[in-house]
């Protein structure tokens, strides 16, 4: 039933680039939730709360019901990202910020990020395979094979945006959102994790520019501000 009325709305804003989603938030419900609950990493870290994703399944009709109220109620608070040091990857030296979110806080984003990637997935390049569904890395790569095989091709040009994830600009973004999401309550949830901040050895960083790495939303939120 919500995945149906998920490609209701993506029908909608495949057929109309212009138009702007007024009421979303109503999807956010203990069914939603409790769907997008199957959708997650059983294997994801606990955040600043130290909760285990075994612990909030034991409770998940009673904490699912929770959230609505608070979401319902405008008293939904995001709580702080738990901030750890990461190594960027084989082939590059130093780290990354990574955030993990407590499970209640990424279910929330989980579900959040499936309506907003309903509404801007029509507004995507069929050439764009980053964190979009049904697609991954080996995509991409045959994609390009394609290319360079059926192609006339002299150069191909790798490129990586520097410190794109820590320095993104959160006004950039609330305006990219904002050209087709103009529901207030999705909005001021987004707003609220883009305030949240990070722990880091006990102590509250606040965040005035980049997302976390690590969150459902993130990823999404950053494709966003590409698509303009």
């Amino acid at each position: 039933m919500m995945s149906t009325q998920l490609s209701q709305i993506a029908k909608k804003a495949k057929l109309d680039r212009t138009v702007r989603f007024t009421s979303l938030a109503h999807l956010l419900t203990p069914e939603f939730l409790t769907e997008t609950w199957g959708m997650m990493n059983r294997r994801a870290a606990s955040g600043i709360d130290g909760e285990s994703t075994e612990q909030f399944e034991s409770e998940l009709k009673q904490r699912v019901e929770e959230i609505c109220a608070q979401l319902r109620a405008g008293a939904y608070r995001a709580p702080p990202v738990r901030r750890v040091e990461i190594p960027k990857g084989p082939g590059k030296t130093g780290t990354r910020p990574l955030g993990i979110p407590t499970v209640a806080d990424g279910l929330l984003q989980r579900a959040v990020a499936r309506i907003i990637e309903a509404v801007f997935e029509a507004d995507f390049l069929d050439c764009s395979y980053g964190f979009r569904p049904g697609r991954n890395p080996h995509h991409a790569l045959q994609a390009l094979r394609l290319q360079i095989v059926s192609k006339k091709v002299n150069h191909v040009f790798e490129a990586d945006i520097r410190s794109y994830f820590t320095r993104i600009s959160h006004q950039w973004l609330r305006k990219m959102v904002a050209h087709r999401i103009a529901d207030p309550a999705i909005l001021k949830l987004i707003e609220k994790w883009l305030k949240a901040g990070a722990m880091v050895d006990g102590a509250l960083i606040s965040t005035e520019e980049g997302t976390p790495q690590g969150g459902p939303l993130t990823p999404l939120t950053q494709k966003v501000t590409c698509v303009a």
